[in-house]
């Protein structure tokens, strides 16, 4: 899988899965048949496939390297994990496998930075040794922001994570525990040319990474948009938003910086190649232009 270069830095795509995951009524609670339709000859067959329902939802992480640091941006759903829903339940993905091809082993990471702390983001922050489970990668420190770890962990609490099942006992506190973690402010710098960028809303604490190299930026922006289609319609926020409105706020503003500029743009979830370009389609729309390879 061909990497990205900005001068000395490389971005490289981590997939554990690509597939027509979820019913876009999962997703968008704006979204009717009608607008879904009406949008067929660009959605089918990249996006979504009519016959299923289903919306093209990648599971992948990415690697960055730099001159001093191998960082690792999110850590996909995981293996032998007990969770609620099926795609996610005691799987056997050969994602490690992965890592090792686009150049990195798991002892090789220096940081982790999770987005954010959902389910499909931190299983591979931890795999099954002895039977418990420890640091999946042990020589690295673990970035977490500090609203996004206090608001997971309080939440886990209260309420168990029904819909997923608590993910954040065996992935995030596990981190905690082994003092692997670091709590950091949304604009955290990694290196002065890799910077934490603040994009709350979908989560309390989400974070963008913001690379710049060789005359050449990207922002790896989590799910501050899932899917192509929160480009055309910039308002739908998911069903998976912790605050909607702050999401809408955060995609919105985001959209319309980054519209017709040459800056690369890494959602979690797009469908290879992932990475592409905002372009303005509207008073009020844009689209998302993929990256040719």
């Amino acid at each position: 899988m061909a990497n990205t270069a900005f001068g000395d830095i490389t971005l490289a795509r981590v997939i554990e899965s690509e597939e027509k995951l979820l019913k876009w009524s999962e997703v968008f609670p704006d979204a009717t048949a009608e607008i879904i339709r009406a949008n067929h000859d660009w959605l089918v067959p990249k996006h979504y496939d009519p016959a299923t329902g289903g919306l093209a939802i990648t599971i992948q992480s990415y690697l960055i390297k730099t001159r001093r640091h191998t960082i690792l941006v999110d850590a996909c759903g995981g293996n032998d994990k007990t969770r609620a829903r099926p795609h996610f339940h005691q799987q056997h993905h050969p994602w490690l496998e992965t890592l090792r091809a686009n150049g990195a082993a798991r002892e090789q990471i220096d940081f982790v930075l999770c987005t954010h702390l959902h389910v499909d983001h931190v299983g591979w922050n931890t795999m099954m040794k002895d039977g418990r489970w420890v640091p999946t990668f042990p020589n690295a420190r673990y970035l977490f922001a500090r609203a996004e770890l206090a608001h997971w962990e309080a939440e886990a609490k209260r309420t168990g994570l029904p819909r997923t099942g608590d993910y954040v006992a065996d992935s995030v506190l596990p981190i905690v525990e082994a003092n692997r973690h670091v709590l950091v402010d949304m604009d955290h710098a990694i290196e002065d040319d890799v910077v934490l960028y603040p994009l709350a809303g979908h989560t309390p604490g989400q974070v963008g990474l913001h690379v710049r190299g060789g005359g050449r930026e990207a922002i790896i922006c989590g799910d501050m948009m899932h899917h192509a289609l929160q480009c055309r319609y910039p308002d739908w926020s998911t069903n998976f938003c912790t605050d909607p409105a702050h999401a809408r706020r955060t995609r919105r503003a985001f959209l319309e910086r980054y519209a017709d500029t040459p800056t690369l743009v890494y959602p979690a979830h797009f469908p290879s190649p992932s990475g592409g370009r905002i372009e303005r389609a509207g008073a009020d729309s844009y689209r998302f232009r993929f990256l040719e390879h």
